[in-house]
Parts: C-alpha cells; sequence; structure tokens
C-alpha cells in the first residue's frame, strides 16, 4: 500500500482496519470530525474492488444529500464517470444501492406490498394530510378536541410505531383513560388509513417489516440481495429501523454500523440510543474500531468538549485527538443579560470577520428558538447579514403575526388586513362561507369591515350561532381598545392574551405547541422595553419598532455571506471556523424539561458536546446573570456544563468588575470589559497578588447583597410598573420570587428590576 493508492492511502490506520474488515459484524465508533464518512465510502469502494457485486451492497443514511455525497465519493476513488450509477429495480449496475430509510423501504412495499393484501398504488401522507386525517378520526369518534387534539394524538402514534408497537398491544398497557381514548384514535386512524390506501412515513418502515414477518421468501430475497449492509448514524435508529436492518442481516451477519453515542441527540423523535451500545451484546463477535482522530477542531477545543461528554455514563470510551495542537483559549462570556449577549456575539463575528473570518463561517447556536429573537434584533442594529437555518424568523411566525396583528385593529379597526387575519384566531368557526356573505354585505352597504362586523345581525345569510361568536370577538376588540387607553402595551398584551386564550388554543400538549407558547411570551418580553411610557406611546412605539425590523428583516435575508443563527438540535453535521454557544444557564441550557430525568440530562450533555465540536477553531460559550424570556426574567446559575471546562483551557471573561464568577478562576486569564476606567480598578488588586481574602468573601456573600434595602425580605409589599402589587415569596441574594395579586408569580433580579417597597 502506498499514499497513492486511491484506497488506502489517503487514511489513517483505524479507517484502514474498518475497510480491510469485510465479512461479520462490525462497530465504528465514530468521533465528531473523524472522517466517518471517508472511512464509510473506502469501505464500500473496497468491497467492489475486491469482487463484491454492487448490487449486493446496501448503505442506508439519514439524508438524501448524505446518500449523493456518499455515490460521489465512491465514483471518483473508483473513477466511474457519470451515467454509469445504479440501473433497474435495485441499481445492479456499478454502484450500490444508498439511500435513507424511507426511501428503500417505498420501493420494497412498490414491488411487494400486494403480497400483505395492500395495493401497491398507494398514496404517503406527510404531516398535513395525517393532522386532517386524525381531525376526521376525532369527529368520528366524537372525541373533543379539547380533550385530545390531532397533534398530541399524532404524536403518541408516531411513538407506538417508531417502537414497532400496534393498536392491540398498546391497548394491553393502557393505564389512563386518556391513553385509551390515543389507543381508540390509533385504531380507527390506521382503518382510515388502509380506507383511502395510504401510508404515513411511519408505515414505510413498518409495512417493510412485516412484509419480513409474514412472507419470509421475501425476506429471503432481499437477504439475498443485499449481502452488505452499511448504516449510518447508527445512533439515531428507532426500533422500527433496527428491525428491519436485524432481519436484513440475519442470513449473512455482514452489518456495518457507524455512529457515535456521544452524539445521540434525537430522543424526541423515537431514536433509541440502545441500538449502538448494545451491538456488542447482540453481535459479540463484532469486529469494534474506534476513530479518534479529529481533522476538524483544535485540542482545546478537544480536550473541553471530552471533559462535558465523559460526566455521562454508559458510553463507549474513547478520547478524540488531533493534529491541531495549538489555537486560542475558548471564551466563557459573562454578561448582564440577553441583550448583552446578542451585542457580544454580533461583536465577536465583526471583529473575527475584520480578522479574514467571513460571517459563513460563524454560527450562534441556541437550545431553543424563542432565543433567536435577540440575535436577530442585534443583527439589524449593526446591519450585518444573518440567516436562520431550520427555523422561520421571530417576527414572521404565525403566532407572532396573529398578536401583532390583535394589536393593528385595536390602534387601527380600520385595518382590514389584520382584521381578516384574526377573525377566526382562536378559531371561532368562522369560515370562508361566513367571509362571503360578510364581504358581500360590506360591498352592498359600502361599509368597512369593521363597520359590518360591528352591524352582523343584519345579516341575513348567517345563522345567530355565527352571529353571537362574531358579537363576542368585537366585543373582546372594544374592550381591549378601550383599555389601550390606560395600559402600557406589555399590560394589554397580557389581557389580550386572556381574552382571546391564546395559551389554551397553542399549548396542544406538543413541543410545537410549546415552542409557539414560549415565541408569543418572548414577545411580551419584547413590549416590556416600552413600559415606561404613556400607555399609547407604548403601544404605538412598539408597532413602529416591529414594522421597521421587518422591513429590514427582508433585505437582510441574503445566502453568501451571512451569520448563521440555527437551534443545538440542527447542526449536526455542520462545521464552522466559530461557533458561540448562547444561554448556557441553568433550565435553560440544560433545558429546565431535563432537571429531573438522568436520560434527558444525559442527552443535554450530548447537545452541548455537539454543539462545541461543531467548532473548528474559535469556541464562545455566553451565559448571562439575568434574563428575560418567555416572559419572564430569570436569574440562573451558570450551566453545570460550564464547571465541566478544564480552566487550563478556558479564559473567563466578565461585563462586571465585581463578578465572582470571572474572578474564580486558578489560571489568572480572567478580562473584564468596559475600557481604561474599569481597568483601573482592576490594576490595585493585582498589584496585591490578586484579591484579598475579605474581597472574595464579599463576592460571595450570594445571601447578603441588598441586605440594607428595607421591606424587601419574605412577605414584603411591593409594586411592579407591569405586574401590579404582590407579596415577596422568597428572596435568596439578588433574587426574589413575588407573587402578584392578579395571579402571576414572576422572579426578579433586585438590580434592574423596577419594584417599589410599599
Amino acid at each position: 500500500m502506498t499514499k497513492t493508492d486511491p484506497l488506502l492511502g489517503p487514511l489513517n490506520e483505524p479507517q484502514r482496519e474498518a475497510v480491510l474488515h469485510q465479512n461479520g459484524p462490525a462497530l465504528i465508533l465514530a468521533g465528531a470530525g473523524s472522517g466517518k464518512t471517508k472511512a464509510l465510502t473506502h469501505r464500500i469502494a473496497r468491497l467492489i474492488q475486491d469482487g463484491v457485486p454492487p448490487w449486493q451492497i446496501l448503505a442506508v443514511t439519514f439524508t438524501n444529500k448524505a446518500a449523493n455525497e456518499m455515490k460521489e465519493r465512491i465514483k471518483a476513488i473508483l473513477r466511474i464517470t457519470d451515467g454509469a450509477g445504479p440501473i433497474g429495480e435495485f441499481g445492479q449496475g456499478r454502484l450500490p444501492v444508498m439511500g435513507t430509510f424511507h426511501s428503500i423501504c417505498v420501493r420494497i412495499l412498490r414491488r411487494d406490498i400486494e403480497r400483505l393484501g395492500r395495493n401497491r398504488n398507494f398514496v404517503i401522507y406527510d404531516k398535513d394530510d395525517q393532522e386532517k386525517l386524525m381531525k376526521e378520526v376525532l369527529k368520528e369518534l366524537k372525541i373533543d378536541e379539547n380533550t385530545l387534539k390531532p397533534k398530541p394524538a399524532l404524536g403518541y402514534v408516531g411513538r407506538f410505531k417508531s417502537e414497532a408497537i400496534g393498536p392491540k398491544d398498546a391497548l394491553k398497557d393502557a393505564t389512563t383513560e386518556r391513553m385509551v381514548q390515543v389507543i381508540r384514535a390509533y385504531e380507527t386512524y390506521e382503518k382510515m388509513l388502509r380506507t383511502a390506501n395510504a401510508l404515513d412515513f411511519d408505515d414505510l418502515i413498518l409495512e417493510t417489516v412485516r412484509l419480513f414477518h409474514e412472507i419470509p421468501e421475501a425476506l429471503d430475497r432481499y437477504q439475498e440481495t443485499w449481502r452488505y449492509l452499511h448504516v449510518d448514524e447508527y445512533q439515531d435508529t428507532n426500533h422500527a429501523q433496527y428491525l428491519f436492518i436485524s432481519l436484513l442481516a440475519q442470513k449473512y451477519r455482514n452489518l456495518c454500523v457507524i455512529g457515535d453515542p456521544d452524539q445521540s441527540i434525537y430522543a424526541f423523535r423515537g431514536a433509541d440510543i440502545r441500538n449502538i451500545l448494545e451491538f456488542e451484546q447482540e453481535y459479540p463477535d463484532a469486529k469494534r474500531v474506534a476513530l479518534e482522530q479529529n481533522y476538524r477542531s483544535t485540542q482545546i477545543i478537544l480536550d473541553a468538549s471530552n471533559a462535558v461528554i465523559k460526566a455521562n455514563p454508559r458510553r463507549p470510551k474513547k478520547n478524540m485527538w488531533t493534529e491541531r495542537k495549538t489555537g486560542p483559549l475558548i471564551t466563557v462570556h459573562e454578561v448582564r443579560d440577553e441583550r448583552k449577549e446578542s451585542e457580544e456575539a454580533v461583536k465577536c463575528a465583526e471583529q473575527l470577520k475584520r480578522d479574514g473570518v467571513p460571517y459563513n463561517e460563524q454560527v450562534v447556536l441556541y437550545r431553543t428558538n424563542a432565543q433567536s429573537r435577540q440575535f436577530e434584533e442585534a443583527c439589524m442594529r449593526a446591519g450585518i447579514p444573518y440567516r436562520i437555518v431550520g427555523g422561520t424568523k421571530f417576527y414572521a411566525r404565525r403566532e407572532v403575526k396573529d398578536i401583532l396583528a390583535y394589536l393593528y385593529v385595536i390602534l387601527n379597526t380600520g385595518d382590514t388586513l389584520s382584521l381578516l387575519r384574526i377573525l377566526n384566531v382562536p378559531a371561532r368557526k368562522i369560515g370562508d362561507t361566513t367571509l362571503g356573505y360578510i364581504q358581500a354585505f360590506a360591498t352592498q352597504e359600502r361599509l368597512t369591515l369593521w363597520d359590518v362586523l360591528k352591524r352582523v345581525k343584519d345579516i341575513v345569510d348567517l345563522n345567530d350561532g355565527v352571529k353571537n361568536r362574531i358579537e363576542n370577538f368585537t366585543a373582546i376588540v372594544e374592550n381591549l381598545r378601550e383599555k389601550s387607553g390606560r395600559l402600557v402595551v406589555s399590560e394589554l398584551g397580557t389581557q389580550l392574551l386572556e381574552a382571546i386564550g391564546m395559551e389554551k388554543w397553542l399549548r396542544d400538549d406538543t413541543d410545537e405547541g410549546e415552542e409557539r407558547w414560549q415565541n408569543v411570551q418572548e414577545l411580551l418580553t419584547v413590549m416590556h422595553k416600552y413600559d415606561a411610557l404613556d400607555p399609547m406611546t407604548s403601544l404605538t412605539s412598539f408597532l413602529e419598532e416591529v414594522a421597521l425590523i421587518s422591513e429590514v428583516d427582508k433585505l437582510t435575508d441574503v445566502k453568501d455571506d451571512a451569520l448563521t443563527l440555527m437551534t443545538l438540535h440542527l447542526c449536526k453535521g455542520l462545521e464552522f471556523e466559530h461557533v458561540m454557544i448562547a444561554g448556557c444557564e441553568e433550565g435553560i441550557f440544560p433545558h429546565s424539561n431535563s432537571m429531573y430525568d438522568k436520560e434527558q440530562l444525559e442527552e443535554e450533555r450530548r447537545i452541548m458536546y455537539v454543539g462545541m465540536t461543531r467548532a473548528k477553531t474559535h469556541l464562545r460559550i455566553f451565559f448571562a446573570r439575568t434574563r428575560q424570556l418567555w416572559g419572564n426574567t430569570q436569574a440562573n446559575a451558570p450551566s453545570r456544563f460550564i464547571d465541566d471546562l478544564p480552566s487550563e483551557v478556558t479564559e473567563r471573561r466578565s461585563d462586571e468588575l465585581l463578578s465572582a464568577f470571572a474572578w474564580a478562576t486558578e489560571s489568572g486569564r480572567l478580562k473584564v470589559t468596559g475600557g481604561e476606567a474599569v481597568k483601573s480598578h482592576i490594576e490595585p488588586y493585582r498589584q496585591h497578588g490578586g484579591l484579598n481574602a475579605e474581597f472574595n468573601q464579599d463576592l460571595n456573600m450570594s445571601d447578603d447583597v441588598n441586605q440594607d434595602q428595607p421591606g424587601l425580605d419574605k412577605g414584603s409589599r411591593v409594586r411592579h410598573p407591569a405586574f401590579g402589587e404582590g407579596t415577596v415569596l422568597t428572596r435568596r441574594g439578588d433574587v426574589v420570587t413575588i407573587q402578584f395579586d392578579k395571579g402571576q408569580k414572576k422572579t426578579f433580579a433586585l438590580s434592574i428590576a423596577p419594584l417599589q417597597v410599599l
């Protein structure tokens, strides 16, 4: 073997091991940036070169993009020219069959589903089709949508199907009336799918598994067809996918799986990390290869990432390393609040841009979509281009636009477009037929839409039920219009949400519903910026700023050199020169949902690991002392993941001189921003060999901060300009929790909250 050997020459020793192994099971543990795609493509190319017919090789990926990339690489290695790709029903040409689980199973079912008594001309239902069908199911079963909504019902069905559990088996384990309802809906949903000759995405895999179980000769044919199996991203497979692969591998056992348990972050989609963790128990003779050399990041970034992930139990031990031994330290930056966080992130991006790192090599990562709003606004203020990956821009999200439309109508009932948008939001059973009668009456009487709604009793074509619902709607708007002269926009927004029942409508027991409600709460956070203005100025100023931001938004949506904003879940498989991870506070990241669930907390740690290992050279981690998010002010502790970072690979930065976090460092690499005035205050402490014991004690007196302020103990009465009067429930240092008389419970930092002691 020479370096010019196109198959083995470009590989390191463990990669060669993976390529040279051919027969029997193999587990390739491929760490982040370790060249797993190269190992997999060279392995397949080697099989073909050694005489295995291409059509006997199957490679399963999780995206069509990954499959196409592998095909192109194999063609380049074997010098296969275009037009020499797969031909025939299952690619009996010069390339193996490569594709996603779903695309491969569709091809199997188009050929063989009739053996299960189904028609091969089936249609495939997407998410919208599934939701419409589930609505029909709930209607037929006379299940009130307030009891069980279509999306949560489909969520349960999806989880059952990913575990390959049918309605009858699911019913055996049902322990609540609600779950019995869900399973009844599942059963009826399946019947309606069959009646429509339709399959959903989960069915594509499940029906293929059923085919293999019920028709042994069909399974045998596919086992003979695909004797060498490869599965990429094996840590992301669910139980149904595991069954599909296991059945195919039974005969020849030439199954090679490749993945990284440390990057398993899709449990919410049904991914089962046990598939990869227990592979060697199922195949005791499996060849195990660990790809530990990283070709992406510096050793500093890898040391930090390894330190974070090693706290997880139940993981195969591996230690990533690289030849890039030097690089900048990881910056852990303490900021005042979420606005300062976004400003500092943009400043960092601008500085690196000046240093030669383009914006499209930089990314801001956050745990939840609601956090994106601050970064969008910071980019707009700075005039730098940005793009959001996998999400709608904050002010373009449906639920946000719905609330803004209500406020526009409150300000101006002549805004017909906004009025049409909200007339049936939340749903009031005001459909297109009703709108047709309303618009015909408006034309006939030459009235505005609002005037027609006020005279709805005069429209003879509408029944009393519709008229009553429209009258209730106009009464809500009129009431809020009257209050707009007395309430600042944040209070008006809160009362609006209560009046229309927005929370109940959006929070439908799904992750998407929870996220939509969080986005609405984040909009309330923006409104609080105008609390100091008089009520009408507060409303108009808020709407003007939003309108201007939306216009700038359109101009900054470029596809060339733009700063990327995205959630941590979406960054897997990507890499950037500069990665900034925002919101690293307890309750944000790790997410509050994981606090009392060991397995969820382990997944949160894997999400952090994935985010950190996207960075090639520069990595910054932000946390805020206080944060307004989802309508609440929070003062959470720094993320536990920050505690895991070795001091020798990090530098601590803070905007505050008296920062316990920044000074508590062994390395002495403290950076306090704020100019010469701040530096002049730091120097005396440096001259005395650092902070003295008394000063250190002051920094850690969390229970005694602001104790000289009277009347701020438990039981004290206070007033907030937005929430009114309330009682202090608890106080710890600078943080108080207050139960307001209006029923809301909020947490504030005394250093910034506009509280008046009564």
